[in-house]
């Protein structure tokens, strides 16, 4: 559902006075004349699918081709969406003047082409003027060096990573060009919405020197960010003494406080990635409240391109729900043939990205639309049918836009001759061709894939505090990401969406299947939900450590706590390490070495049920007593995995990171969690090769159909007995239906789309 506090409460408070977070700077903001008495603007215009692309960024195109392009996006390709980026210290070239002239020319001509525009909010690149007068301002990283303003890859007119938002001048400056660049947009009629923050993240902490070390990607360590931290640690603690109890420390005064900068304990380090999330978010609401104070009548949207819990968080600082809260829209960035080797990752960004935009819309702000060059480096090129693919599969996960990056290969810069659905010469390709062609085809079902949601019955826990626990203790979370990317590997191959929930809604859970992947923090809270999940019919499956410290950090006597090991009639021993490499002084391999050391190295747990399977335990083993549940693994002689019934449900625990196996490529992890999960759920389509969804409609339907191997595959794929007509959109070929099933031949990592009418 929709946060009640998205569109309706913001706007009311972005139509009144205002006090923006940081340094309590106060904007004024008026109602304008198509607010209703509620303070919601008017109803928005019919929705329709937006197909569209980044088209400017200074100094792309070239000023005097701009134009001719744009009638060619619109007319020749049918595009009907186009994003523009104006950089900070482009469009602001001295404190008193703004420069929006080109900005102006883009903007008019869109008015006249009927093309709507996504407006960038771009302050990430600060103005060098801005600098020179406060050279204070500067990101610090943990080794207390300052960032100085630079041109990178994605910003070639410089002003990069911006400056630090914690101080007023910089506050003053940017809601300045915030509130200028949103009165000047809205007063084109082609204006649609506004990208409120592009990728959000510590902006420097992607760093663009080659050389960086992982101190060099910490932010922000400046004077006033560790002022802003000690105050946001008054309030969590309240005193000093409760500081010092919180993190085990004997801090003599309030200055002596400081973030940690090396691997060291523990709940300092997860205070500090806390504080830099939430700091994130006042981020986001100081950009949207700025864009509010000049048009409070146009959609805000972000966009994210790294998607914890399958990718890391904590030293890029965001959370994307807390985020997405904030806006209208959320959106993600999909790169598949440079970031993305399976297509099960993508479509894991993209389930999160749905579960961050909790009911409201989201798009594919930022899809591939070329090959990306960094220097003289490439990946694969996209290709025709990956632009096929991926369309369908953000369409399938429930996106309502897609919008390529870009239109126009780079022109100079690391990105040069990358990126452009078009050649540098703006000569057609075969990617523009077939994105124009599947934009059509998309405009002619929209009637099935407008009010499209994927029905999910599986469900999958992520609480923030366990992954940056996990870079605490390894100083990356890949114990964390390997696991999540290993269960939604195995739930993809099931055919079966997935809904990535936090605790705050685990009271709310009603999927029949729910996962609760590397689970170090046994929050109360939490337990009592997960008991009250199973004794209310639904099947929990936890992994090896759940619960193994406490909410503040410390190793737990009994494990898992809070009374869960009665309930769920196990309790955990110490766990043992399992290491990666060859065992020491052991020229045979594991099999030579005594039964006490071969369970540190590649350790077979051998399942008796729910099937029996050799496995091959991953980051740890953890041995277990075994009390009213029943035990269904055993690793050298050693019980390690067990199940029980408990009230109308069912609970499996299993003693090692099996998400992490699966992920390596245990293929008996998938099969056990397969048969775990079947029994439960039954999705409307399935395939054995393929990978098959079916978008449903009130009248005529479709079937997505994904071949993400790389051979060509055939499949009968089984229907729901109402269809009796199937039809290729691509090809406009008839299929047979036959005893309530379909031939399907799906070429290597390509789509085919069939409608299906009763």
């Amino acid at each position: 559902m929709a946060t009640p506090f998205s569109r309706r409460r913001f706007l009311r408070t972005a139509a009144g006075s205002i006090s923006v977070t940081f340094g309590g700077l106060r904007i004024l903001a008026t109602r304008g004349n198509s607010f209703d008495q509620t303070g919601m603007p008017e109803p928005a215009p019919e929705r329709k699918f937006l197909l569209g692309t980044q088209f400017f960024r200074p100094p792309n195109p070239p000023r005097a081709q701009r134009r001719e392009m744009l009638r060619a996006l619109a007319q020749d390709y049918g595009f009907n969406l186009v994003r523009l980026w104006p950089n900070w210290n482009y469009f602001q070239p001295a404190a008193d003047r703004y420069s929006f002239e080109e900005l102006e020319e883009v903007l008019n001509s869109c008015d006249g082409l009927g093309l709507r525009v996504l407006m960038s909010v771009v302050i990430e690149t600060a103005p060098y003027w801005l600098e020179q007068a406060h050279p204070e301002t500067r990101f610090v990283d943990a080794q207390g060096n300052p960032q100085r303003l630079i041109g990178v890859a994605n910003d070639v007119t410089g002003g990069w990573p911006g400056l630090c938002l914690d101080w007023e001048p910089v506050q003053q400056a940017a809601a300045g060009f915030v509130r200028e660049l949103a009165k000047v947009s809205a007063a084109h009629h082609c204006l649609y919405a506004y990208d409120c923050w592009n990728e959000p993240h510590i902006e420097p902490a992607w760093q663009s020197s080659i050389w960086s070390k992982p101190p060099e990607e910490l932010y922000c360590y400046c004077e006033k960010t560790l002022a802003e931290f000690r105050d946001w640690l008054r309030r969590r603690y309240g005193t000093l003494d409760g500081l010092n109890d919180a993190w085990t420390e004997t801090f003599p005064n309030w200055g002596a406080v400081q973030p940690p900068r090396v691997h060291g304990t523990y709940p300092d380090w997860v205070d500090w990635r806390r504080y830099m999330i939430e700091r994130s978010t006042r981020e986001m609401r100081f950009r949207a409240v700025n864009v509010r104070a000049s048009d409070p009548v146009h959609i805000l949207e972000s966009h994210a391109t790294h998607h914890p819990p399958v990718q890391a968080m904590a030293v890029l600082g965001t959370n994307g729900w807390r985020l997405a809260e904030v806006m209208e829209v959320w959106g993600a960035s999909m790169f598949p043939r440079w970031q993305v080797p399976h297509i099960s990752l993508g479509a894991a960004k993209l389930e999160i990205t749905r579960a961050n935009a909790a009911g409201k819309d989201f798009w594919v702000t930022e899809l591939q639309g070329g090959a990306p060059y960094l220097g003289l480096f490439a990946s694969p090129e996209m290709r025709p049918r990956d632009i096929r693919l991926w369309n369908w599969l953000a369409l399938a996960t429930g996106a309502k836009a897609i919008i390529y990056w870009n239109y126009l290969a780079e022109a100079t810069g690391p990105e040069a001759t990358g990126f452009g659905l078009v050649d540098r010469d703006g000569a057609p390709t075969e990617r523009v061709k077939e994105a124009a062609l599947n934009g059509r085809l998309i405009q002619s079902v929209w009637d099935i894939l407008k009010d499209y949601r994927p029905k999910t019955q599986v469900a999958v826990l992520t609480d923030q505090d366990n992954a940056l626990l996990t870079y605490a203790m390894f100083g990356n979370e890949d114990a964390s990401t390997n696991s999540f990317l290993g269960y939604y590997q195995a739930l993809w191959n099931m055919d079966v969406w997935v809904d990535f929930i936090e605790p705050a809604t685990l009271r709310n859970v009603n999927h029949k299947v729910l996962l609760a992947p590397w689970h170090l923090i046994g929050k109360k809270e939490t337990c009592a939900q997960l008991a009250s999940y199973v004794r209310n019919g639904g099947t929990l499956i936890l992994e090896g450590g759940f619960g193994m410290f406490d909410e503040r950090f410390y190793y737990n006597p009994v494990t898992p706590p809070s009374g869960l090991d009665e309930v769920f009639g196990y309790r955990e021993k110490k766990g043992l390490a399992v290491l990666a490499g060859a065992p020491p002084q052991a020229s045979g391999g594991a099999k030579t070495l005594p039964p006490s050391d071969r369970v540190h190295y590649q350790p077979r747990i051998q399942f008796a049920a729910p099937i029996q399977r050799q496995l091959k335990g991953h980051t740890l083993l953890v041995p277990i007593e075994v009390s009213s549940a029943t035990g269904i693994a055993q690793c050298e002689g050693m019980t390690v995995a067990a199940t029980k019934k408990v009230g109308r449900g069912q609970v499996y625990y299993f003693g090692t990171n099996l998400g992490a196996s699966i992920a390596a490529g245990d293929s008996a992890g998938m099969e056990i969690l397969r048969t775990i999960v079947t029994r439960e759920v039954q999705p409307p389509v399935t395939g054995l090769r393929l990978r098959p969804r079916l978008i449903e409609g009130s009248v005529r339907s479709l079937l997505v159909v994904f071949n993400d191997t790389s051979e060509d595959q055939r499949e009968h794929i089984k229907l729901p007995s109402r269809f009796r007509r199937a039809t290729d959109i691509h090809r406009q070929a008839q299929h047979a239906v036959e005893q309530n099933a379909v031939q399907v031949t799906v070429p290597y990592q390509d789509v085919v789309v069939l409608k299906l009418e009763e």
